[in-house]
């Protein structure tokens, strides 16, 4: 489906939508009407019609197109021979040669699909149903004869489904979504509704979903059980063959009527496989526990209607239930059991909301499942229009009926076996929540090693600031040396109190090069306050140069954050010999 505004290659002379659905339907029409008229033809050539003309061929050709199309014939065939007259409606749909316009018009469907834009498919759809209709009611109108005719009307509306079925199932296939043909977007549709709501419409969705899949698996089970027939009773359809003796044109012809109603035959063995069994005429029925069909007109596949043998005819009912165990594995695996959530928060007890919540489920996927049963049970259903041959199929609603209730019985051993069968993806669910379970450890490994990390630099970081201060004290004290300290001896009362107000400056958080700072003030006060005037200039100088030192490493010291508390070592003293020379100075300044 085109969704841009591209323009696709050009194949064929532009038209509009409308006029190309009108065409693509009618070659749809007269190619569906064509392949029953060559078959027809084939079979008339041969000479099996005796006093047929071509004309009457190509009448006949009508009346089984539209029965194929569902629409009822009405039968009024007089007395011929030892043949009695006739009188009554044959409406049993040949399902196999219905097959035949449903593929043309899906072939339609997706050509539409690909040459309208979107929320335009309903155009082209519009005006080629109607052109396909109208093919219908001249065909009705031509085809009527003294012996058979149709309805108008009926004739008019009922193919409608075939196109309908067709074209649609056609164009979703091409573009995969219905929003783009009706021109709606879903997705923004969908947002307007609340969280409670989108899970709801999930879980209406998924159940749904599953009821086809039973439907389909249910459908192959009753294929698969037919074929098995068919072998088991292969020597009975020879032996009708062999009766008819009707050669190699009469063969082809039987041959071609029975692959005709294949679809019909295995909607009847899906009802025999549930009980319900189905009718060949009025009074007549064939199920599992009786097989009473009386005579049978003479097609050979009608051979291979099965005999009960007990019990083993009862095995065929694990059709229908395994065909909802099946249905229950792939909603299990869909994960969309929202109504199993809500039921949990409302129960406390966990075993009773869950048998509840399944039980419903069951109920929820079986209820869709016998209705579109029964759907399928009515077109394999209907009327030959001769004696007791009027009702010929299973009962719709009876069928129906009994697939639920199998079905459901499948659901439930479905659920239940589903999560010992199907793998545990916990795993890969985590994704959803973050990180899966090895990388939350690798994770964790990675935070460790990032905290260690983040320890040894600050370890790092405090052994350095420690080597850094002890390298200042170590300056400090080495530019102290050559300011003058006086001994202990020398010392006056004075000065002690000077050390100690000195001392009372610095705090207990100081560092050392802080306290050495301070030492080398004290010291310089020392000898400015014992002989300020027995200093050289130049000495003076450094003192006072020293003491501004001391005082700026002390503000230093008070403003950095606090350190622990360092023991006090001992006070390194000036050698012997720098006081020496101090006393030879004094000795030559005196």
């Amino acid at each position: 489906m085109n969704t841009t505004s591209k323009t696709p290659p050009k194949r064929s002379l532009p038209m509009p939508l409308w006029m190309q659905g009108a065409i693509e339907l009618l070659m749809t029409a007269v190619l569906s009407f064509a392949t029953v008229l060559i078959l027809l033809v084939a079979v008339w050539f041969a000479g099996g019609f005796n006093d047929s003309s071509l004309l009457g061929v190509s009448q006949l050709s009508s009346q089984i197109w539209l029965l194929i199309h569902g629409v009822p014939l009405d039968l009024n065939i007089p007395q011929h021979g030892s043949f009695a007259a006739v009188s009554g409606t044959f409406s049993l749909i040949p399902l196999g040669l219905t097959l035949v316009p449903l593929a043309l018009c899906f072939r339609s469907g997706r050509r539409l699909a690909q040459a309208s834009y979107e929320g335009q498919f309903w155009v082209p759809l519009v005006s080629g149903s109607l052109t396909y209709l109208a093919i219908s009611l001249a065909l009705s109108l031509f085809s009527s004869t003294a012996t058979v005719t149709t309805h108008p009307l009926l004739a008019f509306l009922i193919p409608l489904w075939v196109v309908l079925l067709g074209t649609i199932c056609g164009a979703w296939f091409e573009s995969r979504s219905l929003a783009r043909m009706i021109g709606v977007n879903a997705a923004e549709w969908v947002g307007k509704f609340s969280q409670y709501s989108r899970w709801a419409g999930s879980y209406v969705w998924a159940v749904l979903r599953s009821s086809l899949v039973a439907l389909l698996a249910f459908i192959a089970g009753g294929a698969l059980l037919f074929a098995l027939t068919v072998l088991y009773n292969w020597n009975d359809i020879l032996a009708v063959y062999q009766l008819l003796s009707a050669g190699a044109v009469g063969d082809t012809a039987v041959t071609l009527l029975q692959l005709g109603i294949v679809p019909n035959l295995i909607i009847w063995a899906m009802a025999w496989s549930t009980g319900a069994g189905f009718s060949f005429g009025e009074g007549t029925i064939a199920n599992l526990s009786q097989t009473s069909v009386g005579a049978m007109p003479a097609l050979p596949v009608l051979g291979a209607i099965p005999q009960p043998i007990d019990p083993f005819s009862y095995l065929a009912v694990l059709v229908p239930i395994l065909a909802g165990a099946l249905a229950g594995w792939w909603f299990f695996r869909a994960g969309e059991n929202h109504f199993d959530e809500w039921v949990s928060l409302k129960i406390r007890f966990r075993w009773l909301s869950a048998l509840l919540s399944t039980l419903c489920l069951a109920v929820f996927i079986a209820v869709p499942t016998g209705i579109m049963t029964a759907a399928v049970g009515w077109f394999a259903h209907g009327s030959l229009g001769l004696g007791r041959f009027t009702h010929v199929g299973p009962t719709p609603w009876f069928f129906g009926l009994l697939t639920a209730l199998w079905v459901a019985v499948g659901v439930l051993l479905g659920s239940l076996l589903a999560p010992m069968i199907e793998p545990d993806n916990s795993k890969e669910l985590d994704r959803f929540a973050g990180e899966s379970r090895e990388n939350k450890r690798r994770l964790k490994k990675e935070q460790k090693k990032a905290k260690a990390a983040q320890k040894a630099e600050k370890k790092a970081a405090r052994s350095g600031s420690k080597g850094s201060k002890a390298a200042d004290s170590v300056a400090t004290e080495t530019e102290s040396e050559d300011v003058f300290v006086l001994d202990e001896a020398e010392e006056s009362p004075a000065d002690s109190a000077q050390q100690q107000d000195a001392a009372e400056l610095t705090s207990t958080e100081a560092n050392v090069s802080a306290d050495s700072a301070e030492e080398g003030e004290v010291s310089a006060e020392k000898d400015s306050a014992v002989e300020p005037a027995a200093l050289e200039p130049a000495q003076q100088s450094e003192t006072s140069e020293n003491l501004n030192q001391g005082s700026v490493r002390a503000e230093e010291s008070k403003a950095a954050p606090e350190q622990p508390k360092l023991a006090r070592g001992a006070v390194i003293r000036r050698p012997k010999s720098l006081k020496k020379q101090r006393k030879t100075r004094e000795e030559n300044d005196s």
